[in-house]
């Protein structure tokens, strides 16, 4: 049985607070409001994504002040993201360990089920408000956020490894 020789660095603070960044910037571009039946939460999905891989630097809290980033930026109901967003990084945490070791295509499919719960409570916070079912269309970006995962994940964890030489 071959060996591995790779060891993962741990992410720093600073890549983690870009990819935010970045996720951030891509859940506001303009062309979400015309794709937003097709575009993932790309924030839930790295909440979900730095919770398996970096438990200790995100979390509940960190996931509760980029939904509260969310709804300012956004415009909505103050919360509704802060919400989801604290929910699914909770779950994603409590089974860290066990999910951490699943292959890619197994953590795409924790990862769909929690941007489903994610989408479904605030959804469940609109309809409270009084807006109307927007449609089943709405939760296909969980769909290809799943599909991304695989791909995603091994480009992020390209960044943190680290050869080790063949001494050990």
């Amino acid at each position: 049985m071959p060996i591995s020789r790779q060891l993962l660095r741990p992410a720093g603070v600073g890549f983690i607070f870009a990819s935010f960044l970045v996720a951030m910037l891509i859940n506001l571009l303009p062309w979400q409001a015309t794709a937003i039946n097709f575009a993932p939460d790309f924030i839930a999905f790295l909440i979900i994504y730095w919770g398996l891989n970096q438990p200790r630097r995100v979390g509940v809290a960190c996931a509760f002040f980029l939904g509260l980033a969310m709804d300012v930026a956004d415009g909505n109901v103050l919360g509704q993201h802060a919400l989801a967003y604290s929910i699914i990084a909770y779950l994603a945490l409590v089974r860290q360990r066990q999910l951490a070791i699943f292959p890619f295509w197994q953590q795409a499919l924790v990862a769909f089920a929690l941007l489903i719960l994610s989408q479904a409570i605030m959804l469940l916070i609109r309809s409270l408000m009084g807006e109307p079912f927007v449609g089943w269309g709405y939760f296909a970006g969980s769909f290809l956020a799943a599909v991304l995962w695989p791909p995603f994940s091994n480009l992020m964890l390209h960044y943190q490894r680290k050869n080790v030489p063949d001494e050990l």
